[in-house]
């Protein structure tokens, strides 16, 4: 689902412009983990950092599997999670759908200011701009 770019929290930084700090938090806690978690497991390391109810997690955890962010099942009484994209790719999502929002109504303008962060900011990054410019060019877009 795309996100308007005014649904993103742009003031905060890293995953937080997406997502509410819990949901942050309970994300980067099962990223973390090479397995399934089931919502005992995330309550109790977050209650290892703070004060939190285990209904709060829960409530969390099934609103981010609403969203499409876990993916869950059930063994018994018990809900298992998992992330359903990992972090690489939320984060390649995410950023996509901002620059693509910005794309399409500030093309030009958005292009001159990453032109203008990447001389500010790394030369490598304009080489790196330049072959996929080529590359679009020769026809060997993704």
């Amino acid at each position: 689902m795309k996100k308007m770019l005014s649904d993103y929290k742009l003031e905060n930084s890293g995953i937080n412009k997406v997502l509410g700090s819990l949901e942050s938090s309970i994300m980067d806690i099962i990223w973390n983990k090479d397995h399934e978690v089931c919502i005992r497991d995330v309550y109790e390391e977050l209650a290892s950092k703070r004060k939190i109810a285990y209904t709060t997690v829960m409530t969390i955890m099934v609103r981010l599997a609403d969203k499409k962010m876990l993916l869950k099942r059930k063994e018994g009484n018990t809900f298992f999670f998992k992330p359903a994209m990992t972090k690489k790719e939320f984060t390649e999502n995410f950023v996509g759908n901002v620059v693509d929002s910005l794309l399409e109504d500030f093309a030009d303008t958005t292009m001159a200011h990453i032109i203008t962060k990447l001389k500010k900011n790394a030369m490598n990054s304009i080489g790196t701009l330049e072959k996929l410019l080529e590359d679009y060019k020769k026809g060997n877009s993704k």
